[in-house]
């Protein structure tokens, strides 16, 4: 599974063939996706009318290699279901090229995030969407990555409290 296969399967359009933002809260899936995926990503799910505190939403780190499920519309429990994939070609000579292995391969937070951490998981995210829409040029790869790491990094230190 590609980053523009997988857009082409959500109906999202592809402004990168190496990363993709995702929002799966407006996709309208008629069945639910179970994928192998040839890239990393990091999913965020909030579901504040879920009735137990554990499982208000999480974060999920997913390797290349990894199967990634995502529920049709009328099986979807979160509200906000969105997220950033990217290729492993898109680090190369990027500072995350060497750290990306050092992340935990099985990074899942259950439970709630503050207002702040959820903000900055959003923050995050909005940097991101907005850098694939400038123009693709020799920093881009650089600057998407720094933003991914960042991401990674408050990922990690959220899942580790």
């Amino acid at each position: 599974m590609t980053i523009d296969m997988f857009n082409k399967l959500t109906g999202h359009e592809t402004l990168h063939p190496q990363i993709c933002m995702i929002d799966l809260s407006k996709t309208n899936l008629s069945e639910d996706i179970r994928i192998m995926c040839d890239f990393y990503g990091l999913l965020y799910y909030n579901s504040p009318k879920q009735s137990k505190v554990s499982e208000k939403e999480w974060l999920r780190l997913i390797y290349p290699g990894e199967v990634i499920e995502i529920p049709s519309k009328q099986y979807r429990h979160a509200d906000y279901y969105s997220g950033v994939l990217f290729h492993p070609d898109l680090l190369c000579d990027t500072s995350l090229e060497n750290r990306i292995e050092t992340y935990p391969k099985r990074c899942r937070c259950r439970g709630a995030l503050t207002e702040h951490e959820q903000q900055i998981i959003t923050d995050n995210l909005r940097e991101i969407g907005e850098e694939l829409h400038h123009a693709i040029d020799r920093y881009s790869a650089s600057i998407i990555a720094s933003h991914i790491e960042l991401l990674l990094n408050y990922c990690v230190r959220f899942c580790s409290q």
